[in-house]
C-alpha cells in the first residue's frame, strides 16, 4: 500500500474467500482450533510516521464494510525472506464484526505487514482502513485544557472518555445539547483563509457531532467562546435507514455545503456537513467533537483549506544526504518558534545506532545497513503543541579500500600558468542585489561573495563601501531542457538549504538562474528567471521570508561547462542556491 495517511479502501474491496494458508505460525491472538482453516490475506506498507491505526470493517450494522464476520488481524515487521516479528494482534471474539487497534513507536522507513483472517474459519469481504500519523497529545474533555494544534497534519484519536470537569460548557440552545464523550482542540490562525475538515468515526456506526467556536479573548480563554458552526444530524428514530443514512458516518466542514447548523435528526436538506469557515489571522478557535453514541471509540480528522495554524517550524540539518554504511552522520536541530521549544525527540530509522535520542543535538548516527533511511524529529513547544519533521537520506555500500599507487611526477607549471592561477584565486564574485530584498544588502552596497573574503572597495552612487559575505553552504538544482519545474528530489536538496536558513536568522539565500547557450538571449534570460523564481517560491512556502532571498539572473552568461554537447549541457541548465552570512565589519 502506497497511501497510508488516513486511507480507507472501498467497502467490500477485499476478501479472504479462496485464500490459501501461510507457512507461518499463527499469531498469538488467533484461536487455534483443530479444524480451523487458514484463510489469511496479506498487505504491506512502509511506515511514514510513528503511530498507526488499523481497522478491519466487516458486517457491521448501518455502514457495513463487507460480509466478513468476526474479523481478526496481526501486524508484523521484518521481511518475507529475513523473518518476521509480531508487533500487534487483535481478534473479534464478541462478534462486533469490526477490529481496530493503535500501535505506537513504529519505525519510520520500516516495512510492516498486515495479516487479515476471519475467526473460526470465517470468510467474506471487508474494508481496510489505515492511518499512519504522528500523534498529537491525548485529548481533553474541557476547553480550558484542550490540546493546542499548531499545524494541519491529520491525526487519529484512539478513544474518548466522558464530558470532563466542566459538563456545562456548551449549554445555551446549541444544536448539541450536552457533552457525553468529548474531545477539545484549539488553535490560532496564522495565514487567513478557508478552513475545512473531515471527521471519520473509527467505528462507522458511531454518530459524531461537533461545534466550532471563535475565542475572542485568545487561545487561553474559553469564557466568552462564540459558536460559529454546529453539527448534530443523525438518526431519525423509528424511520427506515435509507431515509437518514446520509446523516451518518463522516462529518465536518465541506466546501460544497452552505448551511452553518444542522440540528439533531436528519432533515430534508441535511447531508452531515456544514459550510467551511473563513479564518482570520490572529484569531483563535476551538473545536469540540462529541461521540453521541457513548461507545468510547475515537475518530480521525483531516484538515483542508488555505488557512494555516500558528506553530513552530520543525526542521533539522544532516551532514550529508548520501553516506557510506558505517560512516558517521551528524544530525542537528534547526527548528524555530518564538514561544519556545521544550522537547526534541528523534528517531533515526532502521538499523541506526543509536535508534533514538532526545535533545536538540547535534547527534552522531551510524547505520548498519544500506538503503533509504528516514529520520524523524518531534518537537514540543511550551504550550504543548507538537510538530513532526521527517527527512530521508541514502546509505550506500562503503567504497573499496584505495590502491597504493605511486603518482607520476608532476611537471612544474610555467610562470604564465602560475600567474593565471593566482589571478583566478583572488577573483571576487560580485553579487547583484535585487531591490525586492530589503533585508539583504542595503542601498548603495554590492556584496562580494567568497569563502575567505578580502576587502575590496566598491563604488556605487558616489559612495565607496566594502560589503563582505561568507558562503556557508551551496546547492545546485538541475533542470530538464526548456523546463523550470522542480522535481521531488530537488525539494530534498532544497530541504538542506532551508535547514541552514532556519538555523541562523542572519543567513540569507542567493538564488542564481542559469541556462545553456543554445536558444536566444531573451529566451534564456526569461527561462533562467523562471527557474530562480520557482526555487524562491518553494523556499517561501517553507517559511523563508522574501527579505532573506536575493535573485541573480545569469541566463547563458555564466556557464559551468563550455562544451555543450547533449550530455553535458544539462550542467548549465541549473539554479544555484548559496547560503551566505554578512561578515562583521
Amino acid at each position: 500500500m502506497k497511501d497510508v495517511t488516513n486511507w480507507c479502501s472501498s467497502p467490500r474491496q477485499f476478501t479472504n474467500e479462496g485464500a490459501s494458508g501461510s507457512n507461518l505460525e499463527g499469531p498469538g491472538c488467533f484461536p487455534n482450533y483443530l479444524f480451523d482453516a487458514d484463510n489469511d490475506v496479506w498487505f504491506r506498507f512502509i511506515a511514514v510516521a510513528t503511530t498507526v491505526n488499523i481497522s478491519i470493517i466487516g458486517a457491521i450494522e448501518n455502514n457495513p464494510g463487507g460480509t466478513l464476520q468476526m474479523p481478526q488481524f496481526a501486524l508484523y515487521r521484518g521481511s518475507c525472506s529475513g523473518g518476521m516479528a509480531e508487533v500487534a494482534c487483535i481478534s473479534d471474539a464478541l462478534g462486533y464484526n469490526i477490529v481496530e487497534t493503535f500501535i505506537n513507536n513504529i519505525t519510520v522507513g520500516q516495512s510492516y505487514y498486515i495479516r487479515v483472517d476471519g475467526r473460526n474459519s470465517r470468510t467474506g469481504s471487508f474494508q481496510l482502513c489505515i492511518n499512519n500519523f504522528n500523534p498529537v497529545p491525548s485529548p481533553s474533555s474541557d476547553c480550558s485544557s484542550a490540546v493546542v494544534l499548531c499545524d494541519k497534519s491529520p491525526f487519529t484519536v484512539p478513544s474518548v472518555q466522558g464530558a470532563g470537569l466542566n459538563r456545562f460548557e456548551i449549554t445555551g440552545g446549541l444544536c448539541v445539547p450536552e457533552e457525553s464523550q468529548s474531545a477539545w482542540y484549539k488553535w490560532t490562525c496564522e495565514s487567513p483563509g478557508q478552513l475545512s475538515f473531515t471527521l471519520k468515526p473509527i467505528n462507522p456506526s458511531d454518530d459524531l457531532d461537533f461545534i466550532l467556536f471563535w475565542l475572542p479573548n485568545g487561545v487561553n480563554d474559553c469564557s466568552l467562546k462564540v459558536p460559529v458552526r454546529c453539527m448534530a444530524s443523525g438518526e431519525n428514530v423509528s424511520e427506515r435507514l435509507e431515509l437518514w443514512k446520509r446523516c451518518t458516518g463522516a462529518t465536518g466542514l465541506r466546501p460544497s455545503s452552505t448551511d452553518i447548523v444542522e440540528e439533531q435528526g436528519c432533515q430534508e436538506l441535511d447531508d452531515n456537513f456544514v459550510a467551511p469557515l473563513q479564518m482570520e489571522a490572529g484569531k483563535s478557535y476551538a473545536l469540540m467533537v462529541n461521540n453521541y453514541h457513548n461507545t468510547g471509540n475515537g475518530f480521525s480528522i483531516e484538515f483542508g483549506g488555505s488557512g494555516t495554524f500558528v506553530g513552530p517550524k520543525a526542521h533539522f540539518t544532516v551532514s550529508k544526504l548520501k553516506i557510506p554504511k558505517g560512516s558517521e552522520l551528524w544530525v542537528k536541530n534547526a527548528s524555530s518558534f518564538s514561544g519556545g521549544i521544550k522537547k526534541w525527540e528523534w528517531n533515526f530509522g532502521v538499523d541506526a545506532k543509536p535508534q533514538s535520542a532526545n535533545g536538540a543535538g547535534p547527534h552522531k548516527v551510524v547505520y548498519g545497513s544500506t538503503g533509504k533511511k528516514s529520520i524523524s524529529l518531534v518537537i514540543e513547544t511550551n504550550n504543548g503543541c507538537q510538530v513532526t519533521k521527517v527527512r530521508d537520506i541514502q546509505v550506500t555500500d562503503p567504497p573499496p579500500p584505495p590502491k597504493e599507487e605511486v603518482p607520476p611526477a608532476k611537471p612544474e607549471p610555467s610562470l604564465d600558468a602560475t600567474r593565471e592561477e593566482e589571478e583566478q584565486e583572488t577573483e571576487v564574485e560580485m553579487a547583484a542585489v535585487n531591490s525586492d530584498a530589503p533585508l539583504g544588502p542595503s542601498s548603495g552596497e554590492q556584496p562580494s561573495l567568497q569563502n575567505n573574503p578580502s576587502q575590496s572597495p566598491i563604488q556605487s552612487g558616489g559612495n565607496t563601501k566594502v560589503v563582505e559575505y561568507e558562503a556557508e553552504y551551496s546547492a545546485t538544482i538541475y533542470f530538464q531542457a526548456d523546463s523550470s519545474n522542480l522535481e521531488e528530489e530537488d525539494k530534498v536538496v532544497l530541504d538542506e538549504v532551508i535547514g541552514y536558513l532556519m538555523d541562523d536568522p542572519e543567513y540569507f539565500a542567493i538564488v542564481e538562474g542559469h541556462t545553456n547557450s543554445i536558444p536566444s538571449d531573451e529566451y534564456c534570460n526569461k527561462l533562467a528567471a523562471e527557474r530562480a523564481e520557482n526555487v524562491i517560491a518553494f523556499l517561501k512556502s517553507q517559511g523563508i521570508p522574501e527579505q532573506r532571498i536575493i535573485r541573480k539572473i545569469y541566463g547563458k552568461s555564466k556557464k559551468a561547462v563550455v562544451d555543450e554537447k547533449y550530455r553535458l549541457r544539462r550542467k548549465n541548465q541549473r539554479a544555484m542556491v548559496k547560503v551566505v552570512k554578512r561578515k562583521d565589519e
